[in-house]
C-alpha cells in the first residue's frame, strides 16, 4: 500500500518535471505566432488599401454620365480634384508599404502610417457626400475598414 502511494507520487513528480518545459515553450511559440499573424494582417491591409484605392480611382475616372434629349446626347463629368486626392492617397499607401518593408518594420513607418490615416480620412470626408454611386461607397467602406486595421496595428487613432 505504501509502495503504491510512493510510486504514484514519483510518477506525478516526473510528469510535472516533463510537462513544465513543454508548457513554457508552447507559450513562447504562441506569442511568436501572434506577432507573425499581426504583421501579416498589416501587410494584407496595406495591399487591400492599394487595391481599393486603385478601384476607387477607376470608378472616379469613369465619372457620372447624364443623358439628355431622350438619350440622344450624353455628358460625362469627372471630378478631377477627387481623382487627384485618390492619386495622392495611393502614393502615400505605396510609401507606407515601402517604408514598412511589407509590414515587417512597423516601428520605422509610423509617420507614413499617420500620413495614410490623415489622407484617407480627408478622402473619405470629401467623397462621402459628393457621389451617390454604390461602387464608390463600397470602395470607401473597404478603405475605412483597412484604415482602422492599420491604426490598431500602429497604436494610432483614426481622426474622425
Amino acid at each position: 500500500m505504501k509502495n503504491n502511494i510512493l510510486i504514484r507520487a514519483l510518477l506525478t513528480g516526473a510528469l510535472l518535471i516533463v510537462a513544465a518545459p513543454a508548457i513554457a515553450s508552447a507559450q513562447i511559440y504562441n506569442r511568436y505566432d501572434y506577432d507573425r499573424s499581426d504583421r501579416r494582417d498589416v501587410r494584407d491591409a496595406i495591399a487591400r488599401l492599394d487595391n481599393a484605392s486603385a478601384r476607387l480611382q477607376g470608378d472616379l475616372n469613369y465619372g457620372s454620365e447624364r443623358r439628355v434629349l431622350g438619350g440622344l446626347l450624353s455628358f460625362r463629368s469627372v471630378d478631377n480634384e477627387a481623382v487627384d486626392q485618390v492619386r495622392d492617397f495611393r502614393r502615400a499607401v505605396r510609401d507606407l508599404r515601402a517604408s514598412s518593408r511589407g509590414g515587417f518594420a512597423l516601428e520605422r513607418s509610423v509617420d507614413e502610417a499617420r500620413n495614410v490615416l490623415n489622407q484617407g480620412v480627408q478622402l473619405d470626408r470629401y467623397l462621402r457626400l459628393r457621389t451617390g454611386r454604390t461602387s464608390v461607397d463600397a470602395d470607401l467602406a473597404e478603405i475605412r475598414s483597412n484604415l482602422h486595421r492599420i491604426a490598431d496595428a500602429y497604436g494610432l487613432s483614426v481622426p474622425y
